[in-house]
């Protein structure tokens, strides 16, 4: 029995997994990101309705990126708390590969896409199977962006909060946007086995969230 979380957008979930199926899900989605108030209320209400205890479980994975600073840092202290205190492994999952997998099993190339600053995302593409042709990473998108050669395949899919700024930037003809999609911890269950069964473990002690870049504060002006 593997516990899942997702915490790296606003909307924060938790699911819990058994030989790669998720077989109980609840989320929470919440535009001031109240990840901190809900999620450990989330997880102990998924457990009582399953009638288990954190000792039941065998592992937990999280999403380790990229999306939100904050709501990453809660996410992956909740994992590594319950990891340490429980002496199970942790297992972690690119959230983009996370959003990705709620489309796999067609015929579509998969570009998932988290919204950033200004004109910039995260951006990661993916095979029909889930796996990775493009790493996730941080891009300012431009015109003429998505003329290389990746994104020059039929039946290509936009999924996630920045498909709507890549299409109104630089759109694809024929390619199909989906905007409303979020990562959800219900969608890493299979990876997530996989991982178990290959003993894809993180080291509890010095695991971090993949930001990708570097966490900025803009410190407030000074009044003349």
């Amino acid at each position: 029995m593997i516990l899942l979380i997702e915490t790296s957008t606003t909307q924060c979930s938790v699911g819990l997994s058994q030989q790669g199926i998720c077989i109980s899900a609840l989320s929470v989605h919440e535009a001031q990101y109240a990840h901190a108030e809900v999620l450990h209320v989330l997880i102990d209400q998924l457990l009582k309705e399953q009638g288990l205890k954190p000792a039941d479980l065998s592992a937990v994975a999280v999403s380790k990126g990229p999306g939100s600073y904050t709501g990453l840092r809660i996410g992956v202290s909740a994992a590594k708390g319950l990891c340490f205190a429980l002496q199970i492994p942790l297992i972690s999952m690119d959230t983009l590969a996370v959003l990705a997998a709620q489309f796999t099993g067609s015929s579509q190339r998969i570009v998932a896409v988290l919204d950033a600053r200004r004109d910039e995302v995260y951006i990661g593409v993916y095979d029909s199977s889930g796996k990775t042709i493009m790493p996730a990473q941080p891009q300012v998108i431009t015109p003429g962006y998505f003329q290389q050669s990746v994104f020059a395949v039929q039946d290509l899919v936009f999924v996630g909060s920045g498909a709507a700024k890549c299409r109104e930037i630089d759109p694809v003809l024929g390619a199909v946007y989906h905007g409303e999609v979020w990562p959800h911890a219900a969608q890493m269950a299979q990876q997530v086995w996989d991982s178990y069964q290959a003993g894809l473990f993180e080291d509890v002690a010095y695991f971090e969230p993949d930001y990708l870049k570097e966490f900025t504060v803009n410190q407030p002006q000074k009044k003349s």
